[in-house]
């Protein structure tokens, strides 16, 4: 089966991982925001539109808009309600990917452990999602689940967790 993830969409989620943590070193000074947003608008290409706001980044670019939001302590509202919200640990941060042809969330969790992930993994199947892959190798596991035009990512260790769902249009 091929890889509902496609190049674009996996460099699209490599920099918003990428602008998540650049968040952790944004300064509240207008000035420096100002300074930042033309700093990521040069690397990125001219047509891009970046909006910092403290420990927020808004990037309009025409493939799509990307969003880092370190102030988010919520699963998403807007992810599909049968793919189950992972309850364990703390939200640190949430980036958005509207793109054509899809849309992605890349959730980030602190306080995790490899019991949770596991029981993660149980829920989704639960939910009747195919599990596609598993890797545990020590205290890390990363697994891939599909259902319809959905498919779920999770990579965690006993420090946290990623979890990144991705709809195909």
């Amino acid at each position: 089966m091929k890889n509902p993830l496609s190049h674009s969409t996996k460099v699209l989620v490599s920099m918003a991982f990428l602008l998540s943590t650049m968040t952790l070193f944004l300064s509240c000074k207008q000035a420096a925001e100002k300074t930042q947003e033309k700093l990521i608008e040069k690397s990125i290409g001219k047509d891009a539109d970046v909006d910092l706001d403290d420990e927020k980044i808004v990037i309009k670019t025409d493939e799509g808009t990307f969003t880092t939001d370190a102030t988010a302590q919520n699963w998403p509202n807007d992810i599909p309600s049968h793919v189950p919200e992972f309850t364990s640990g703390k939200i640190e941060v949430v980036n958005t990917q509207e793109m054509i042809g899809g849309k992605s969330w890349t959730i980030l969790f602190e306080d995790v452990n490899q019991d949770n992930i596991k029981a993660y993994k149980d829920n989704l199947e639960e939910k009747d999602f195919t599990i596609k892959f598993t890797t545990i190798a020590g205290s890390g596991i990363h697994f891939a689940a599909e259902k319809e035009n959905v498919s779920v990512m999770v990579l965690g260790d006993e420090k946290g967790a990623s979890i990144t769902v991705s709809i195909k249009e």
